[in-house]
């Protein structure tokens, strides 16, 4: 009974000395608003004229930097499939052949994306130090931005190399540059008529025997 008691007026004498700070902080937030009721706020306030010319702020458009990398990639990849299997248009149209293409395009479109916003990156980090910004903080962050700029241009150089390697190999085990010093004028079409083609002429089951021998090789 006792303790209960106790506990009653120690809840009682907390909620007192808590009241009792509400109403200095009041006090003295009512002593200041009297004492300063004068003041002029616009006297401490930077003019516009003070500030530097900041220019309008805008959004960045990062979809925008992935479109431009999709687009040039597709171009990329396109052309480099044309040069190594455009005068083999059957086996260039193999779903195969066209899931390869468009996985290697995404690949190096996410390539380019991330060497341009490493480029973004460092720029903004240069315009902080002609700002002002020269603690020894930020020139240390620069250096490992310039690293990671000089490794992204290396590796997109090396991946396009390995590309146009894997493009060209792929020619070379199909069989394509010994059939296409072997094809005649004359060569039969699907339907098992004869006919000049400027291009080599494969049919449907020539074209599925080379992919399906070149996949079995690979595995």
């Amino acid at each position: 009974m006792y303790f209960l008691i106790y506990i009653i007026k120690y809840i009682v004498s907390m909620a007192d000395k808590k009241n009792e700070k509400i109403n200095n902080l009041q006090e003295e937030f009512n002593k200041i608003q009297e004492e300063n009721k004068d003041l002029d706020v616009n006297m401490y306030l930077a003019k516009m004229d003070d500030l530097p010319e900041l220019g309008e702020i805008q959004i960045y458009n990062y979809e925008s930097d992935i479109e431009e990398a999709k687009d040039r990639a597709d171009n990329v990849l396109s052309s480099l499939v044309d040069l190594y299997l455009g005068d083999a248009p059957k086996i260039k149209e193999h779903p195969y052949i066209k899931a390869k293409l468009e996985e290697d395009a995404d690949v190096y479109a996410k390539t380019l994306f991330l060497s341009k916003m490493t480029t973004k990156t460092f720029i903004n980090q240069m315009r902080q130090v002609d700002n002002g910004d020269n603690n020894a903080r930020m020139y240390e962050v620069m250096n490992q931005t310039m690293g990671e700029f000089r490794d992204n241009i290396k590796f997109s150089q090396s991946q396009r190399t390995e590309l146009e390697k894997f493009w060209k190999e792929m020619r070379k085990d199909m069989g394509l540059n010994e059939m296409q010093d072997k094809t005649p004028e004359i060569e039969l079409n699907e339907d098992g008529e004869e006919g000049k083609d400027d291009n080599m002429v494969v049919d449907s089951r020539k074209m599925n025997d080379l992919i399906s021998n070149y996949l079995k090789n690979k595995s």
